[in-house]
């Protein structure tokens, strides 16, 4: 710091004691004989004392102005030191205020995992509890399971009405089913334990083949689209269609749609092991896409819940899509966790089991599993309209997403609409659709005698992006095209199939990634 230096007045002080001197030396006669008569004279002259007079203010001005200076940058040094002050204030307030926002925030933090540890803590032993009495029930149940499995056995040997057979078969499914379920909730590995079951069936499979007359404890494979079609009959709505499809559909494709699901299911082979695991799996994701797909907010009469059975190369892949919420980034990489579940977090119930005792299986069929969030996405569609007469009306329709994510359809006046709606002005014999993005064009020819028909996206059956409705009349026609929402989340299941593992080269692949090994070698639990 600066050392504060105070001028004082010596200029005037010394002026104003000389002239006092002077003064003084006039009135005295032995100091007038000192000074001389000449001097006595000049200085006992008025103008003389005058000018003296004048030069005491001039040192007193010239004071005056020293200090005034020295007094402004005083006042400027202390201010510096007051804004210095100041800004050490502010700091160190705003310094207090951030230890506070993030000691809150620490202690949130703190909370935050505390309340999850507990969570956490809850749940394992709830789980745990939950094995041990799987465990002492399986111990002890086996008697019960046994004595309950032989009487309906029994019972079906003897029963000649299908109807009672029908039940009684159903019966002793579900308690094998019941069985099964525990026999994987009580595994320490579920992927290991299924992994281990399939290279069994596959011993058993060996010897079938090289001994037709040998005889298998159990059947060591199964066909994947009869099983899934077993695991659907839960959930349709309308099971006389759904056992007429079944009984029509054999060897062809399966096909099945009502208000809530849409199944395509094609021959895909066969997959060893027990069916039940796979009947697991496809409950839990046809519960996951229900529970979304039945919210008021996100039903959609077009795109409903689809599941579809495809082979492709060695795979059997089943798709199941539903529409709803898309899985957040954050958790997607969590929602195979033991324990988590999206629909307890937003206040429901879930125990987060479901997907994981499905990841845990497919696995253990050395499969996998993934999802795809489905978004609307904008096009551009070529209408092309042929009228009875020859003429042809061509439309351009551009759909875009509006500020909510859905789509619309562009106007010329670059106005927003949910639909596109144009006339026609002569006779229709047929409309041609083409979407920019596929490059494929959709023909339709075959108009209902009402004179209302609709036509829905036939590229994506599952879940069409448009829809096109015609209403003719005697010599016009009017046409509407409206972009269909398809948000929602599909789930894609890919698992070798039983011929596929027979291959000569299918075990000398290398299927030992780190991924994997993490998957069969480490604990569940």
């Amino acid at each position: 710091m600066d050392k504060t230096i105070i001028k004082f007045p010596w200029y005037g002080v010394v002026c104003s004691l000389t002239y006092i001197l002077l003064l003084l030396m006039l009135s005295d006669q032995h100091s007038v004989e000192i000074l001389g008569q000449f001097t006595t004279d000049l200085l006992s002259q008025d103008l003389v004392k005058l000018f003296l007079f004048g030069v005491v203010l001039i040192a007193f001005t010239m004071d005056y102005f020293r200090c005034k200076k020295v007094g402004e940058e005083f006042d400027e040094r202390l201010q510096s030191r007051e804004a210095q002050l100041d800004e050490l204030f502010k700091s160190k307030y705003a310094l207090q205020n951030k230890a506070h926002r993030y000691s809150g925030h620490a202690d949130k933090l703190k909370l935050f995992i505390s309340d999850k540890l507990l969570e956490y803590i809850e749940y394992d032993e709830k789980f745990l509890h939950f094995k041990n009495i799987a465990s002492e029930v399986r111990h002890n149940g086996v008697i019960s399971y046994d004595l309950v499995t032989s009487l309906l056995k029994e019972s079906l040997e003897k029963i000649g009405d299908t109807d009672e057979r029908i039940k009684y078969q159903k019966a002793l499914n579900s308690m094998i089913y019941l069985w099964d379920l525990l026999d994987l909730s009580t595994t320490d590995n579920i992927a290991l334990y299924i992994a281990n079951k399939l290279y069994e069936c596959e011993e058993l499979y060996y010897r079938k083949v090289l001994d037709d007359e040998h005889e298998t404890p159990f059947a060591p494979s199964f066909p994947v689209k009869d099983v899934i079609i077993k695991s659907l009959e839960g959930f349709v709505q309308d099971n006389e269609l759904y056992l007429s499809n079944l009984d029509n559909n054999k060897e062809e494709t399966y096909r099945y749609d009502d208000n809530q699901i849409r199944a395509c299911l094609e021959n895909a082979g066969d997959f060893f092991g027990n069916e039940n695991y796979i009947i697991l799996v496809m409950e839990n994701l046809l519960n996951n896409a229900l529970y979304y797909s039945d919210q008021k907010k996100y039903k959609n009469q077009y795109a409903k819940l689809s599941l579809s059975l495809t082979s492709q190369g060695e795979f059997a892949v089943i798709k199941i899509y539903n529409p709803g919420p898309l899985v957040p980034d954050d958790v997607k990489d969590k929602i195979y966790q033991l324990g988590f579940s999206s629909k307890r977090s937003k206040g429901n119930q879930g125990k987060g089991l479901g997907l994981y005792f499905v990841k845990q299986i497919v696995s253990g069929y050395e499969g996998n599993i993934d999802f795809n969030n489905i978004t609307n996405k904008e096009n551009k569609y070529i209408i092309r309209v042929e009228c009875k007469s020859g003429t042809v009306v061509n439309q351009i329709i551009e759909v875009v997403q509006n500020p909510n994510g859905k789509l619309s359809c562009k106007m010329d006046d670059e106005a927003i609409n949910k639909s596109f709606r144009f006339n026609i002005k002569e006779s229709i014999k047929g409309i041609e659709i083409s979407p920019h993005n596929s490059k494929q064009t959709h023909s339709f020819y075959k108009f209902n005698a009402s004179g209302e028909t609709t036509f829905l996206d036939p590229e994506l059956e599952a879940r069409p992006t448009w829809l096109l409705f015609v209403r003719e009349k005697s010599s016009s026609a009017e046409i509407t095209f409206k972009p269909l929402d398809t948000t929602g989340v599909e789930f894609v299941v890919e698992i070798p199939t039983a011929a596929s593992r027979m291959e000569s080269d299918y075990h000398n692949d290398d299927v030992s990634s780190d991924e994997s090994k993490d998957l069969f070698l480490e604990d569940d639990y």
